[in-house]
């Protein structure tokens, strides 16, 4: 714990409206401690890479101080809040103490610059701890994503596509241990593999994260490179939608498909949808595809009945055939500049960055 904390228990939390010293974002650096004093629901919605959120009020009672300040005005929900932090001030100054390195300066941040960060920043100063207020909140590094996002500029993107279970996101991974500012991966910012079964096993993140993950890749960028590697991949992935801008390149990129044989793809999608707790979850996915699959009622009990007996490889083969081909299938119309059979990931990175480079090195003309 720094030493400036000894100073910070004779305080109480008595927030003047004096001004206090703030930062731009385009001057917040990585080496900068990021404290987010949003509410929990707040910060796991989204928040700015590499803070560490000490929340003033918890989600309910950010819920009371808002009803208070929509009926009885801002003095009222002010009071309200101030007296339920100084209940537990001792905690709450406990946590914040523990966030901030020694000898340094913490940028506070709430969600636009306003009360909650400022009274935050006024607490550590006149308790002997330096901080400053990020101008605008978390606000301001939202507008910096959208920013990114509108002016996406990625004229040497090409897809990976294919039939589902061919492979195509461990290619994708290999490729980006070798070139990390190459790739492109939505599934991996999306917390999800981009179809109604594709979230099992995983955590998916909101539209904001998603965004948020989506421009830092692309700041991330080698813009100079001779080919961008991007999953071919629906408006949506699972419910969150790609920004105007990339999907607009995406259309217009060149195709590359990957093929494997459907002995492969089975043994793939079986790994991919074992969440090591058995068929539970995916049995009652499954359910959902009644209503709009192609599938129909018969071949999604027949799923349902070989997940309860152990079969996982038919239900897979049975999902295959008559619920992702079709729809593959009767998407648009593709053309593939490059073909290449997967063997394996590490096998198939291989192939494909050689072809990239080949491709790319002498275009057709």
């Amino acid at each position: 714990m720094p030493p400036q904390s000894a100073n910070i228990h004779n305080h109480e939390f008595c927030p003047s409206g004096n001004p206090v010293p703030e930062i731009q974002f385009s001057g917040v650096s990585p080496a900068l401690r990021i404290i987010d004093v949003r509410s929990p629901g707040e910060f796991t919605e989204d928040h700015i890479p590499g803070a560490r959120n000490v929340p003033l009020l918890d989600d309910e009672e950010r819920k009371v101080t808002g009803t208070l300040y929509r009926v009885e005005g801002n003095e009222s929900a002010t009071r309200w809040a101030l007296r339920r932090l100084n209940q537990r001030l001792h905690a709450f100054r406990e946590q914040l103490m523990t966030q901030i390195p020694e000898q340094s300066e913490p940028v506070i941040c709430c969600a636009r610059g306003g009360d909650r960060s400022a009274h935050v920043v006024q607490f550590l100063i006149q308790s002997g701890q330096p901080a400053k207020q990020l101008h605008g909140g978390y606000r301001s590094f939202r507008k910096s994503v959208l920013r990114q996002l509108e002016r996406c500029d990625l004229a040497q993107l090409w897809i990976l596509d294919g039939y589902t279970g061919v492979g195509k996101t461990d290619v994708l991974r290999q490729v980006a241990l070798r070139y990390p500012d190459r790739v492109i991966d939505l599934e991996l910012y999306a917390g999800h593999r981009s179809s109604i079964l594709g979230d099992l096993g995983l955590v998916p993140t909101s539209q904001k994260q998603f965004e948020s993950m989506l421009a830092a890749a692309l700041t991330r960028v080698d813009e100079g490179a001779p080919w961008i590697l991007i999953e071919g991949e629906s408006r949506k992935v699972g419910n969150r939608q790609i920004p105007a801008a990339l999907w607009q390149k995406m259309g217009a990129a060149p195709r590359i498909e990957l093929i494997a044989s459907m002995e492969q793809r089975v043994r793939w999608l079986v790994d991919e949808y074992d969440t090591g707790d058995g068929w539970k979850q995916l049995h009652e996915r499954v359910d959902r595809l009644r209503s709009y699959s192609q599938l129909g009622d018969d071949r999604v009990d027949h799923v349902q009945r070989c997940l309860e007996q152990g079969d996982p490889q038919s239900a897979a083969r049975c999902l295959l055939e008559y619920h992702y081909d079709p729809r593959y299938q009767h998407g648009d119309e593709k053309n593939f500049q490059i073909r290449l059979e997967n063997h394996g990931a590490s096998l198939a990175c291989e192939a494909l960055v050689e072809q990239l480079e080949l491709t790319t090195e002498n275009p057709q003309e």
